[in-house]
């Protein structure tokens, strides 16, 4: 797989397709496998590129702690190596709070904005208690508890629950470790909260969600409202992986967005 060296580390990606450039960006602890699910058809209408944050996939692992802005100070960069003036970017999860603040500071580099699964500050509540929970096995019994934790069992999509793509998904899980599990969880704990600079993001958005996604569904209106041109959509029986809970349907609503902008 090619790599791009971005601000001293190797960040590992993956391209498919020709057109426009879709960059893709996944969420906390996953991978470029997260889109495996959508990528084929997405690269039928862009060159859909697929990156691994620092700390995740077959990216470097660097000491940390990471912020968000570190991602997002990344994602600059590998436009800039892979000579990307202008792009389409999608985020989910983690990869949405990341794309969130790029939009925010460098909407010019932006086309259109598509945010799966995001939030626009960092997890509180109940949300926040998963993450810690989480994290403290991570550290005291390792990866393997915390991908067959019954929180992430109950969080995973049907698709990744057995049979060959659930082995692809820990065999590439696992490749993540106690340490570098703690320095990218800092950057969902220090995250700003981004809900007073949404009015700075000047492209057409797309915020997705999963019905059943109670944590970040909580910021949905937030973004609508506060984003001036702003897609909403909700994919009901969803949880936090619409793109594989209801494959078809995401990719309607996320069709439907690229011809409306298209249009107007």
């Amino acid at each position: 797989m090619p790599t791009a060296k971005v601000n001293g580390v190797n960040l590992n990606y993956e391209i498919y397709g020709e057109g426009p450039p879709l960059v893709l960006v996944h969420g906390f602890q996953s991978s470029t496998f997260v889109w495996d699910s959508v990528i084929e058809t997405l690269s039928k209408r862009f060159q859909a590129i697929a990156l691994d944050l620092r700390g995740h996939g077959d990216s470097e692992r660097p000491a940390g702690p990471c912020r968000i802005q570190d991602f997002s100070d990344d994602l600059i960069g590998f436009l800039d190596a892979l000579g990307l003036d202008k792009v389409d970017l999608m985020g989910q999860s983690m990869g949405g709070r990341t794309a969130t603040l790029f939009a925010i500071e460098h909407s010019d580099r932006l086309n259109r904005l598509m945010l799966v699964s995001s939030s626009a500050g960092p997890p509180s509540g109940a949300y926040q208690k998963r993450f810690q929970s989480l994290l403290e096995t991570a550290t005291h019994e390792g990866m393997e508890a915390v991908f067959d934790h019954e929180l992430m069992r109950a969080s995973r999509p049907p698709g990744l629950r057995e049979g060959p793509k659930l082995e692809e998904y820990r065999r590439r899980f696992l490749k993540n470790t106690p340490a570098t599990y703690a320095a990218t969880a800092n950057a969902l704990f220090t995250m700003p909260d981004l809900t007073g600079r949404l009015g700075e993001i000047s492209v057409p958005a797309w915020v997705c969600y999963g019905g059943n996604d109670a944590g970040p569904l909580d910021f949905s209106e937030i973004y609508k409202e506060r984003i001036p041109d702003c897609v909403l959509s909700i994919i009901p029986g969803s949880g936090h992986f619409p793109m594989w809970d209801n494959t078809e349907k995401f990719l309607a609503a996320f069709d439907n967005f690229v011809v409306k902008v298209a249009a107007a």
